[in-house]
């Protein structure tokens, strides 16, 4: 999965909310910025947002939590093609960053209504978004369809780093890291 740059594995590694790490995590996270690969994390968040967007904002009444499903992944695909590395997990930081400073009033709005409601309340559909959105999905993938593909690095270093976990002497101690709000 990370020599294919698998992005649920990026995102794991990249999640301020840990709630155990080993000493083997660290060493196998530690080499995640050499496997990183764009177009695959590309094709992974435009799935994401294509699929919410199509399945859940195009109705006249949405739940809000579905613009965040799809404005992320906007968000993500942004920062990918500008730096070539993993997106942050944390929907604050990819705000600031990447979002059009004109929906900036409309996202702290969708953000204030959302603290207040229950999950599965549904408001009526935000034009000005789901404009943002329809607009930015097409040309998301055709620069995403125009990246080369980028071929995997070797098995090697994977290799070498499973090898040196299993050859290690096991232990049970584990670092707690407390958890972030």
């Amino acid at each position: 999965m990370l020599r294919k740059s698998n992005p649920t594995l990026f995102e794991w590694a990249s999640s301020p909310i840990v709630y155990k790490t080993t000493p083997e995590w660290q060493t196998v996270s530690a080499c995640f910025p050499d496997y990183f690969l764009s177009k695959p994390g590309l094709y992974h968040y435009l799935s994401m947002a294509e699929g919410n967007y199509r399945d859940y904002l195009k109705q006249d009444m949405v739940r809000l939590k579905k613009y965040l499903y799809v404005l992320r992944p906007i968000f993500a695909c942004k920062w990918i093609l500008e730096r070539h590395i993993p997106p942050p997990m944390l929907f604050s930081e990819l705000v600031a960053a990447e979002a059009d400073p004109s929906l900036l009033i409309e996202i702290e709005h969708l953000l204030e209504i959302k603290s207040r409601s229950p999950e599965s309340e549904k408001v009526p559909r935000i034009e000005p978004l789901n404009h943002y959105i329809n607009e930015t999905l097409p040309l998301l993938k055709a620069q995403a369809d125009a990246l080369s593909r980028t071929s995997a690095k070797s098995y090697d270093a994977l290799n070498r780093i499973f090898l040196d976990v299993l050859m290690r002497e096991p232990t049970h101690e584990t670092i707690e890291i407390p958890i972030q709000s």
